[in-house]
Order: structure tokens, then sequence, then C-alpha cells
């Protein structure tokens, strides 16, 4: 496997845990406002559920 290869698997399964935990903490009015950001700036649209969400939100032994 290639690191660009590796780098895309980690960036999607930060991303998708990121969306489960956004849909869980936010649900609605989180989509809502991640696809309003998704329309001016979409880098930074998945930065916003990659890292809070993904990275922060959904570390084990976090109660929310």
């Amino acid at each position: 496997m290639m690191h660009d290869e590796v780098r895309t698997i980690n960036s999607n399964s930060r991303y998708e845990c990121g969306q489960r935990a956004l849909a869980q903490i936010d649900g609605e009015a989180g989509q809502t406002v991640v696809g309003s950001i998704g329309d001016i700036a979409p880098d930074f649209a998945r930065y916003i559920v990659e890292f809070p969400f993904g990275d922060i939100y959904s570390r084990p032994g976090l109660d929310l």
C-alpha cells in the first residue's frame, strides 16, 4: 500500500467516525452547519468533521 493510500484510508476513517459523532452530538443541526460551510469552503467543512468530531469527541473513555 502506498503512503497516499494509507492517508486516504485514515482520512476516510476519521471522517466516518466524525460523521457518527456529529450526528450523535448535534443531530440535524450539525449537518446543516457543516453543509453550509461546505458550500463555501469544502476542505474546512471536512476538517471540522474529521478533527473535532472524528479525533477529539470520538476518543475512547470520553463521556459526552
